[in-house]
């Protein structure tokens, strides 16, 4: 479960993620640089199935994954593969173009039903969709901003927090780095099911990612706990490297 904003910059791009768990999850392994196929990339580590749900790349390249509900029922008899895991295969792409051809080529089948966000500086985001029986990609997703997720009342959660995103930029008269910011850390107007820093008895926002592309450096500041527990954020950081492809 998660809830995911952007915001594009004249050289790169702000990111933000809420991730929401159920409280008995294991707690992830922060991001930490290292390299991959050649490529340097930043990403915390799920710390129960391994892969994870948001990375960064040297190039700029971001990707993060969201769980689709009420797509289509599991099967009981199938053993899935984690979906965190399509992260950890695409995360050294090197542009939007190669992930997109990348994820076309992927066997889906075992996998439950998810949406990838891809971004990198100066193009649309790419939603790449999964529903258990069809896949689908949005070459241009930058309407679906915030993207949302969420396991209780899907509807409801969804249309309450893009409406009051909608609020706090009406209100700011604009949509930069602190509306997104306030939107995330926001329990408007109490901590519940429905306000983004969610809070719930079985469930609650466990961390809270902000991404920086910026010219000449890539930057993953995160929070190990709810984005309201005034807890310090780590950073990690590498340079930014040309694309060629």
């Amino acid at each position: 479960m998660c809830t995911v904003s952007w915001l594009h910059t004249d050289d790169g791009y702000h990111l933000m993620c809420n991730r929401d768990e159920r409280r008995t999850r294991k707690q992830a392994l922060a991001p930490r640089a290292r390299e991959l196929k050649g490529t340097r990339v930043i990403a915390p580590e799920d710390g129960e199935c391994g892969g994870s749900w948001i990375a960064v790349n040297e190039f700029g390249l971001a990707l993060c994954l969201l769980n689709r509900y009420g797509d289509s029922p599991d099967d009981p008899d199938r053993a899935y593969t984690s979906r965190g895991l399509l992260i950890t295969e695409l995360m050294d792409s090197p542009s939007i173009v190669i992930a997109r051809g990348r994820i076309k080529l992927m066997e889906l089948d075992d996998f439950r039903p998810f949406t990838v966000l891809v971004l990198e500086p100066g193009s649309p985001a790419l939603l790449a969709h999964w529903t258990g029986c069809e896949f689908f990609m949005e070459n241009n997703g930058e309407s679906e901003m915030p993207l949302i997720a969420s396991s209780f009342d899907k509807r409801g959660v969804t249309a309450f927090r893009k409406e009051l995103f909608e609020r706090l930029a009406v209100r700011a008269g604009r949509v930069d780095e602190g509306v997104l910011q306030a939107f995330h850390t926001s329990h408007a107007p109490v901590p519940s099911a429905y306000s983004p820093c969610m809070h719930r008895t079985d469930a609650w926002t466990v961390s809270f990612s902000w991404i920086k592309v910026a010219r000449d450096r890539v930057e993953f500041l995160y929070c190990p706990e709810a984005p309201c527990s005034g807890a310090m954020m780590e950073s990690v950081q590498v340079a930014r490297a040309q694309t060629f492809v």
